[in-house]
């Protein structure tokens, strides 16, 4: 853990020195914590980062429930906490090298981002909980979390953290270690206790609590809203184009899994718990099944060719899972929006060729995929997505996107709101980016609605990817506008929006209320089987 402390004054030789460090030590912004006191950083509001909220999850600790720091058993830190950089990112591959890691074990530290210092403020906060599939980013990515901006523009309190990533997170095993998985989700319970003891000395209220995720940020919020170990911490949600689908136990992604333990060479469980943290990801099956990877997740789906699941109902975080917990009434009943783009898989493609392709490329694409599914007729499948229409990379991702993700959404949301009081709503976006943009950096120009456009949209950070347009900031101003509403009230701001199914917000030029997204191809693939196929991770 982090010992960082201010400077001491008095050891400052001259007066002058003395007085001006008083200055700075004033003009800083100090807060008290249930673990002792942090010092932040002031600009156009104030952020404090890095704070650790678990005891590093190392050795002995490695594939634990975290371990919350509390004075009692003297695991706080001593004096103030310098809290004016962020912490480690959780171990993962790294982006730039396919054989190369990046990030530390000691990695639980999350991030404030307040407008104010009045802890008498009550203002409404939002959780973000960021994607990259459960094995990769962090809270503190670039361009994609809370900022001073966004914390000055909505007036609003933000927290960001980081979890336990990938087999560090995610790895089930039986045997030597009897390791049931998803102490990522553990670490995001705990850093919800959290903002519960702590937010409001930040001027936030811990009765008005948002959840907001993408990807598998929204995946993981699925799951907290069906846990039974997070009733009162939170009220309200926003997920963005997560996964519908979490219904593998413990016991199947165990046996999955075998892979793994083959590939670390270990007999024993002292064996696994000293591994290095290199050999523990070299040992992961990323590109063999299970396939922790996940690469098929950017095509269409081929007959029984299906991805291994990271996140599992292990009997504690999720005692059943999702769907069936949501039948009968268990977990949290809170207004929920449920939102995706419409081009999700524009963003990384698995055919980087795509936007190369002619038309005939096109069918050829599509009948190879769906003639290995002996029930399904190819010429009807291009008949709902015909050629022709903007480009063979729109209409193919858009299909690729109804599979994976639309339809299974629809799917979900109705279950969502089908068992709880509490109103829920849906949204898609169909704005397209004004220029093509490396999103997250990956090497593919997205050029339309993109897996993560509305996050970058509420977070006002397309501009850092081109040179954004009015189109741009109306997306930002359309989307803050309805969020902060649903965050102060449950509801959305346009009052025809109205909970799904009667209604579904398309989000483009402006927020037009539609009738349904998409219904007749979302109740072929339903139909059809494909529910299976959608997004899980």
């Amino acid at each position: 853990m982090r010992k960082e402390q201010s400077t001491i004054c008095i050891l400052l030789l001259s007066l002058s020195a003395v007085q001006t460090c008083i200055r700075n030590q004033k003009s800083a912004p100090f807060v008290h914590t249930s673990c002792g006191p942090i010092e932040g950083l002031k600009t156009s509001s104030y952020v404090f980062k890095g704070i650790p909220y678990a005891k590093p999850p190392i050795s002995s600790l490695r594939w634990k429930p975290p371990v919350p720091l509390t004075k009692k058993d003297n695991t706080c830190w001593d004096g103030i906490l310098k809290a004016t950089e962020f912490g480690n990112w959780c171990v993962q591959r790294d982006p730039t090298s396919p054989i190369g890691i990046s990030g530390n074990e000691d990695c639980l530290f999350l991030n404030v981002w307040t407008p104010t210092m009045n802890r008498k403020a009550n203002l409404p906060v939002m959780v973000w909980f960021h994607g990259g599939s459960l094995t990769g980013l962090s809270g503190n990515f670039p361009t994609y979390s809370p900022s001073e901006e966004v914390a000055e523009a909505t007036n609003m309190v933000y927290v960001s953290m980081n979890y336990r990533l990938n087999a560090f997170g995610f790895m089930t095993l039986s045997t030597p270690l009897r390791l049931t998985g998803n102490y990522g989700f553990m670490d995001q319970i705990l850093a919800l206790r959290w903002v519960q003891d702590n937010i409001m000395n930040f001027g936030g209220n811990p009765n008005l609590v948002t959840l907001f995720g993408q990807s598998s940020g929204a995946t993981s919020i699925m799951v907290l809203m069906a846990s039974p170990m997070t009733t009162g911490l939170f009220h309200r949600v926003w997920m963005m184009s997560g996964s519908a689908l979490l219904n593998k136990t413990y016991e199947e992604a165990a046996f999955d899994n075998k892979i793994f333990l083959e590939n670390t060479k270990c007999a024993g469980a002292d064996c696994l718990i000293n591994l290095p943290a290199k050999n523990i990801m070299d040992a992961i099956p990323w590109d063999v099944y299970p396939y922790w990877a996940m690469d098929d997740f950017g095509d269409l789906p081929t007959n029984n060719l299906f991805v291994g699941a990271l996140a599992v109902v292990d009997g504690l975080v999720l005692p059943a899972s999702p769907f069936d917990l949501w039948k009968k009434g268990k977990g949290n009943d809170v207004p929920v929006i449920i939102g995706s783009s419409a081009q999700e898989l524009d963003y990384f493609p698995k055919h980087t060729d795509i936007e190369s392709w002619t038309w005939d490329d096109y069918i050829n694409r599509v009948s190879e995929k769906m003639n290995t599914f002996p029930t399904i007729n190819a010429s009807q499948v291009l008949g709902m997505y015909p050629t022709g229409v903007i480009s063979p990379e729109y209409q193919y991702t858009t299909m690729g996107t109804d599979i994976r993700v639309t339809c299974p959404v629809d799917v979900m949301t109705y279950a969502i709101g089908s068992s709880y009081k509490a109103p829920v709503y849906r949204y898609v976006v169909t704005a397209f980016p004004t220029e093509p943009a490396y999103f997250y950096g990956v090497p593919f120009k997205a050029k339309y609605s993109a897996h993560g456009i509305d996050a970058f949209a509420f977070f006002n950070t397309l501009r850092y990817y081109y040179q954004i347009s009015k189109k741009d900031e109306q997306l930002t101003d359309t989307l803050r506008k309805e969020i902060i509403n649903f965050v102060k009230t449950g509801k959305p701001s346009t009052s025809l929006w109205n909970e799904f199914p009667d209604k579904t917000a398309i989000l483009s030029d402006g927020l037009v209320v539609s009738g349904g997204y998409h219904k007749q191809e979302c109740s072929f693939w339903i139909k059809n089987g494909f529910l299976s196929y959608s997004w899980i991770n």
